[in-house]
């Protein structure tokens, strides 16, 4: 699915640092960054807009900064990754474009979430296997009609102004519906909120 950005965030100029342990990675992602349009790379991580990196990083950096996680093969396809509140969105090595380069950093920007759809069911594969010694206790979560479509739309990658286009309703009443879908799955943020859901099988990430 092509996303529709928000008004404004396909000409502004959006600075993207990129913190990663490989120089010729390093070197690779330069290369295909700059035939992004309104992409300017930045080598000053404290002062870019999204930083691009291959780990996590300390809890002291600008909270305005978005992150995207960079991962390799072995890493999605590994049993021991999991998503992480920590980061704004996901990219895999192997099947990075400029397009994909310019959809996921259009996302984060937007407060939304990017996460590759190999690796979206890659979880889902996961999570439809539950494993004998796992423990069967998460509390049934229940949400209304219109949380669970708020939901869903929230798993699209859908910002506030988009859900309320969708929805007929406030850009406002949308925020509230997301504060409420976030509460209920106690969830500090929209990635985090997609994870749980992901988990309980309350949506189905196709």
């Amino acid at each position: 699915m092509t996303p529709t950005f928000p008004e404004g965030t396909e000409t502004a100029q959006i600075n993207v640092a990129i913190l990663v342990g490989s120089e010729l990675l390093q070197r690779g992602l330069e290369t295909v960054l700059r035939q992004v349009p309104m992409v300017n790379l930045t080598v000053d991580g404290d002062a870019c807009d999204v930083l691009i990196t291959t780990e996590a990083l300390p809890g002291t950096r600008d909270k305005d900064v978005k992150t995207l996680l960079l991962l390799d093969e072995a890493q999605v396809t590994g049993p021991e990754f999991t998503l992480s509140s920590e980061f704004d969105g996901y990219l895999i090595q192997e099947d990075i474009t400029a397009n994909h380069l310019r959809d996921a950093i259009h996302r984060v920007i937007a407060g939304e979430l990017a996460i590759p759809d190999r690796l979206a069911r890659e979880l889902l594969t996961r999570a439809s296997g539950p494993s004998a010694d796992a423990p069967q206790r998460r509390p049934p979560v229940s949400l209304t009609a219109r949380e669970s479509v708020t939901l869903s739309l929230l798993a699209d990658g859908l910002s506030n102004r988009q859900i309320a286009r969708r929805l007929s309703i406030s850009e406002h009443g949308a925020k509230r519906l997301v504060a409420s879908v976030l509460l209920k799955l106690d969830s500090p943020n929209r990635t985090a909120a997609v994870v749980t859901a992901i988990k309980a099988r309350l949506i189905e990430y196709a």
